[in-house]
Formats: structure tokens, C-alpha cells, sequence
């Protein structure tokens, strides 16, 4: 009991997050009446009018009736904070006459290869001369063009076409992008094409995001004229700034397999060096009565002074308000415990956005505060150097491990690699991303300065070109990075319980809590088992939903066949974001790419002969052209055919072809020979698969 009085926001975070999961997990099929909330309140203060030895008998009535109260807090702040469910949502508005949907930009545009992204929050929809306010926020993805390069947040966005629904993933296993938009709230999106918009600026948003916005364009700006420019300068703008668009995938697959990767995302680490260094310019603060309460007020301003430089990034300002607490509660004199702040900043930004709780970003910065918070100061017992120069890397050390322990199991499952450098890295990264940033923050502060400032940028400069050849170098020794592990959500949830429990055995060597985590091993091992078994025995064929081209997998146990057309193949990097979570799932090894053009090819129960596919027992006729097709009033007898590459073939004469098969549309054809198929293959009754439409065919043999 003692030990959770220290601790009042973790005992009422946790019910909270309960609340909202709970929320998640029932999918809009649990619901709630506003009012039930009350329900506990009506009871909690009833508790106090009990005779004292009752109500010390009966405490855990009234947690019952606290944490009962959080719960259906955040069941229904969750519901309250979607706003899909809310009556003005936008989409209760569009209909075949909607002529104009106008918005707010609320974020900064991020260039794509094609196109500027941006989320537009709209306001109002004009439908039959009625204008009626709405709510809502939609993915916009304009032209790139001269005109949609002047989009800034706070415009005005106006516009005829319709937004449609984000489509789920295409593919198994592969990203599930309109989920991770839910979590924002943005559950449509929309193609602007160049004029077909218009665009009022400044016309609406929050002063201080814009004045963020404009704060931090300006410092991309200064990094610019210091000639940084390519690998540099992206670098040094994610860091710095945590304006990470101009990072290439190379430099991003470098930093993730050094163990680098969070130097690179503006948040605690960086938030907490900019805390450390105002600390130190306002130490001759703290024996001054007078300016008692200055020293506090002036570290809170630097710190969100550098949120404002980072154009107020979620990530930094979770940082932000988790180090002002902390500075708040040392004004105060508060013994709070640092976990005990941690979690009302959590508490906070729950109650803010509850949805917040499944932003990656969230759990990886909790969690490796906590991590730290919990574990370092028990790791940095085991060895006790009396050198300073020693004691300073075995500092970097021992927080390395704290976070990598409490992160590790997060980071397998969503990103399904382990930096196995990540010491090394972290010995080399950590004290220059310290200078990194002090070396930014002075170039800053004296850009002004003829001379001065031109030697702090050539220094700059070199220094992101040494942090660059160090990360590069790390990633590319052998063994830099095991890649392709799974890790499903449950078994990620036992890890976390089975460090738990050992960090407990070890602080209070208590048996009980040793066989508690052996028996959750093995509940692990038997889980790893299963799903070995799972692999092993795995044997199915997908027909894949990649747009423009034809993909058919062949799986058998851990071995992967996949049949491509030509151009497919000679790209295989077009193959890693459809196939590669599929990959790692399943346990395949090195996939076997055969050109679905080849005449004859065979491969364990998988064989390709003159466009004909044997898929285990499964017979697939591959349709390309009238060259498949029998010839005269022949019938040939197959499972599926698969309509590939625009064959001027139409559906009486497939169905005529190839009686009682499944016709399977694939993503190589147009768009209107499609369509042409879909209709004519429904007006005869005939069962068919459009890929585009519902995603990738999956058959089990």
C-alpha cells in the first residue's frame, strides 16, 4: 500500500488505458450511455460516512469504485474522441450532389515522390445550394506542381471531388495503413489534381502551431545556407528539428539496423539535453530566495521554446510536458517519484487524445523513460568504475540497456529486427547527438555574426558528415542487424511480463515470482512452438494485389515461390512493402522469383508450363492473350483462371472455355477491362475475384 501512495497517476493511468482498450478491442459493439459514468461517483462518497474500521475493512470497495469510474472514463473518452461517430462528421454528408467540400490544413505538407501530403479538417459541405458545418479530417494528396507547393498550414483548401474511404491493406501481412490513419482520426482521403482546387491562405488554424510552423521553415532555412546539403542536411533537419521528409530510405535503413533510430526522432533524449543544458545556464539561480521560482520558469521556457523550433512535433511536446512536470514538482519541493510525473503527463495526453495510446511513437517514448527510470540505477550497481572517463561510457551503457530492455519487445513487433551494435552505436551516438544539438543551438544563436557563424557551420557540417560515416559504417559490419523476426502481440505482452517478473525476483528474491516466470517462458515456448509448427506446415497459393503488375505466390512451409511478370522481377524493391510483412509472419526464407513469360519451370510442387500453373493439387490457367485460350469448342478443366496483362479475351468465351473455374482478375489490366469483366462475369453468374477490389486471393491447399 505504502509503495503505491508514492505513486497516485500510475494507479489512475492504468485503469484509464484499460478503458480505452477495451474501447478498441469491442469495435464500436460495446456501448455506453454517458451517464454511467456517474454511477461510481454516486457511491465514492458515500464510502467516507463508513465507521473508520469499516471503511479501512472495506478500502477496496472504494478502488473498486475509483477505477471503475477511469474505466468507463476512457471506454468513453474514446468513443467521445471519435469523431467518424459524431453526427456532423463529413462523410453523413456526401452524396452524389455534394459540389464543395472546403477545409483546413492542420499540419505541414510532406513532399512525396509525385505529390504533397497533407491532412485537411473540414468545415463546411455545400450540397444542393445548403451549406452545413461539418467535422472530420481527410488525407489529402495534391499534384506536386508549382501551386500545391505554396500550401501552408492554416490554408483554406476548397474543392469539388469526392473522398473515399482509405482502403484496408491489399496485401497479408502488409501494413495496415488505414488503421494507422484511424488512430489520427482520418478515415477518407482524396487525389487533388493540378486546378482543380483553390486555395485561401492563412485562412483559419492556431497561432501557435502556425507561429511554430513558420519558426522552424525559417531554421530549415539557416541550415541551408550553411552549404550543408543531400545526407547532411536531411539528417541534420530530422535531428535537430525533427523534420524527418528528406531522410532517403538508405539513410533510414542505416540508422534502424545501427540502433540509431531514435537520435533521429525529436523526443526525450533530445528534450532532455536541451533540460540538462538549461539546468546547468540557470544553477546560480538556486540559492537565490528571491529568484526562487525564476530558475523553474526560465528552464520551462527553453524547453518549449525548442518544442516551438520543432513546429510543436507530438513526440516533443509528450517530452516537453513530461520534463515540465518534473521541473514543476522540484519547484514545488514535491518528492514526487519521476514515475509518478511520467504518468501524468501520460494521464494528461490520454484525457487530451486518448487515441494517442496507440501512436508508436508514445509507446517507444514511455516506454524507454520508464525502462530507464526503472532499470538503469539497478544495472549501474553491477559495476562501480572510479575512473570519471570510465564511469561516463558506463553511464551511456547502462542506459542503453535500460531502454533496449524495456523497448526491445515493442520495436521486434512492429519493425521485426534486432540491432545486435546497438551498444557500440549508442556509445558513439549518444554523446555526439549531445554535441550535435549544442553545436546547433550556438550556430543558431550566432548565424548573424560574419565569420563566427561560418566556422560554426563548417563545424556542423562535419560533424553530421562523421555521425553519417559512423552510423553507415556500424550498420554495414557483419552481423550488424538480425532482420526478419516475428513477434505477435501476445507473445510481445508475455515478454513484457516475464521482464517484470524477473526484475521483481531480482529486487526481492521472492520464489514465487521466479516460478511465475518460468511458467510464463514456458506459455512462450510453447507459444514459439505452435507457431513453428504453424510455418512449417503452411502451404497456400496468393494471387497479389500489386498495382500494374501480376504476382502469384506459391508457399510451401518456410519455402517461398513467387511466378512475376518480367518488369516485376527486374524490380524486386517494388516487392518489400507488399510482400515483406507476409515474409516475416510466416518464417520464409530467401524467396524464388520465376517470370510468369517463362514456357517451363518447376520448383518442388510448384510447375509452370505454357501458361499453366499446378499449385499443389490447385490447376491455374495463367490468361495473358488468345494464345491460352483452347482452341475451336475445347474445354479445359481448372480451378482458377487468373486474367492477366489486358487480354482481349471477353467472359462468355472464358466461362465457355474453362467450365465451373473461379476467374480471378489480377492488377496488370486496365481499369475499364476490368470493370468490363466484373459486370459481364455478374450478368452470367459466375463466381469471380477482383484483387484491386478486395485484396489479395488467398487459397489454402
Amino acid at each position: 500500500m505504502k509503495t503505491w501512495t508514492r505513486y497516485p497517476f500510475v494507479r489512475l493511468v492504468i485503469p484509464l488505458i484499460a478503458g480505452i482498450i477495451i474501447y478498441k478491442i469491442s469495435g464500436d459493439k460495446l456501448t455506453l450511455p454517458l451517464w454511467a459514468v456517474f454511477v461510481p461517483l454516486v457511491f465514492l462518497p458515500l464510502y467516507r460516512f463508513l465507521p473508520e474500521k469499516s471503511a479501512y475493512s472495506g478500502r477496496w470497495i472504494y478502488g473498486l469504485l475509483l477505477n471503475s469510474f477511469l474505466i468507463i472514463s476512457g471506454f468513453l473518452l474514446a468513443g467521445l474522441h471519435k469523431e467518424i461517430n459524431h453526427r456532423n462528421h463529413f462523410s453523413k454528408y456526401l452524396t452524389p450532389e455534394t459540389s464543395v467540400i472546403s477545409g483546413i490544413v492542420v499540419d505541414e505538407p510532406s513532399e512525396r515522390a509525385n505529390s504533397l501530403r497533407f491532412t485537411l479538417k473540414p468545415d463546411v459541405i455545400k450540397s444542393d445550394n445548403q451549406i452545413q458545418q461539418v467535422s472530420g479530417r481527410i488525407m489529402v494528396y495534391a499534384s506536386k506542381d508549382s501551386t500545391a507547393k505554396t500550401i501552408r498550414y492554416g490554408d483554406r483548401i476548397t474543392f469539388t471531388e469526392h473522398p473515399t474511404q482509405v482502403p484496408g491493406p491489399k496485401n497479408p501481412g502488409e501494413f495496415d495503413f488505414a488503421a494507422y490513419l484511424a488512430n489520427k482520426g482520418i478515415y477518407h482521403q482524396i487525389f487533388l489534381k493540378t486546378g482543380r482546387y483553390e486555395i485561401k491562405e492563412d485562412a483559419g488554424g492556431n497561432f501557435f502551431q502556425a507561429f511554430a510552423y513558420r519558426i522552424r521553415n525559417g531554421f530549415l532555412e539557416l541550415f541551408r545556407e550553411t552549404g550543408m546539403e543531400g545526407r547532411e542536411y536531411a539528417v541534420a533537419t530530422a535531428l535537430l528539428i525533427g523534420y524527418d521528409d528528406l531522410l532517403d530510405p538508405d539513410q533510414r535503413k542505416e540508422f534502424s539496423g545501427s540502433g540509431a533510430m531514435h537520435i533521429l526522432c525529436v523526443s526525450g533524449l533530445h528534450v532532455g539535453i536541451i533540460f540538462v543544458l538549461a539546468d546547468k545556464l540557470f544553477f546560480f539561480l538556486k540559492k537565490r530566495k528571491r529568484a526562487l521560482w525564476l530558475r523553474p520558469v526560465l528552464i520551462l521556457l527553453v524547453i518549449w521554446f525548442y518544442a516551438l523550433i520543432t513546429g510543436l512535433a507530438p513526440s516533443v511536446m509528450r517530452a516537453s510536458l513530461m520534463f515540465s512536470l518534473v521541473t514543476i514538482g522540484g519547484a514545488l519541493n514535491r518528492k514526487s517519484h519521476i514515475i509518478n510525473s511520467i504518468s501524468a503527463s501520460a494521464f494528461l495526453l490520454l484525457l487530451y487524445n486518448p487515441a494517442i495510446i496507440f501512436d508508436l511513437g508514445f509507446q517507444l517514448s514511455y516506454s524507454a523513460v520508464l525502462g530507464i527510470v526503472i532499470f538503469q540505477p539497478h544495472i549501474q550497481k553491477l559495476y562501480l568504475p572510479r575512473n570519471k572517463f570510465k564511469k561516463y561510457f558506463w553511464d551511456i551503457i547502462s542506459v542503453s540497456m535500460a531502454a533496449q530492455i524495456a523497448t526491445g519487445p515493442i520495436s521486434i513487433m512492429y519493425f521485426s529486427q534486432f540491432p545486435n551494435y546497438f551498444l557500440i552505436t549508442n556509445i558513439i551516438v549518444i554523446p555526439l547527438s549531445g554535441i550535435l544539438i549544442y553545436s546547433g543551438l550556438a550556430f543558431m544563436l550566432l548565424v548573424k555574426i560574419p565569420f563566427v557563424s561560418e566556422i560554426a557551420g563548417w563545424l556542423l557540417v562535419w560533424e553530421f558528415k562523421f555521425l553519417n560515416f559512423a552510423v553507415g559504417f556500424i550498420e554495414g559490419l557483419p552481423g550488424a542487424v538480425v532482420r526478419g523476426i516475428y513477434l505477435s502481440g501476445q507473445a510481445t505482452l508475455l515478454f513484457y511480463f516475464l521482464i517484470l517478473l524477473l526484475f521483481a525476483w531480482y529486487m526481492n528474491r521472492k520464489v514465487w515470482y521466479f516460478r511465475l516466470a518460468a511458467a510464463v517462458l514456458i506459455v512462450l515456448s510453447i507459444d514459439f512452438s505452435y507457431s513453428q509448427y504453424e510455418r512449417a506446415s503452411r502451404k497456400e497459393f496468393i494471387v497479389h494485389s500489386i498495382r500494374n503488375h501480376s504476382a502469384i505466390s506459391f508457399v510451401e512451409g518456410r519455402n517461398h515461390f513467387l511466378f512475376a511478370d518480367s518488369a516485376l522481377k527486374n524490380t524486386p524493391a517494388k516487392l518489400s512493402y507488399p510482400l515483406e510483412g507476409y515474409s516475416t509472419r510466416n518464417g520464409l526464407k530467401s524467396r524464388t522469383l520465376i517470370d510468369l513469360s517463362d514456357s517451363i519451370a518447376t520448383y518442388k510442387n510448384a510447375r509452370l508450363y505454357r501458361g499453366f500453373l499446378l499449385a499443389g493439387e490447385k490447376r491455374i490457367a495463367l490468361v495473358s492473350g488468345r494464345s491460352q485460350m483452347p482452341e475451336g469448342d475445347s474445354q479445359i478443366i481448372v480451378d482458377y483462371v487468373i486474367l492477366r496483362a489486358n487480354p482481349r479475351v471477353n467472359a462468355k468465351e472464358l466461362v465457355a472455355a474453362f467450365p465451373g473455374a473461379v476467374f480471378v482478375i489480377d492488377a496488370s489490366s486496365s481499369f475499364r477491362r476490368m470493370q468490363t469483366w466484373k459486370e459481364d462475369f455478374e450478368k452470367l453468374k459466375v463466381p469471380f475475384y477482383s484483387v484491386m477490389d478486395e485484396g489479395a486471393l488467398v487459397v489454402k491447399l
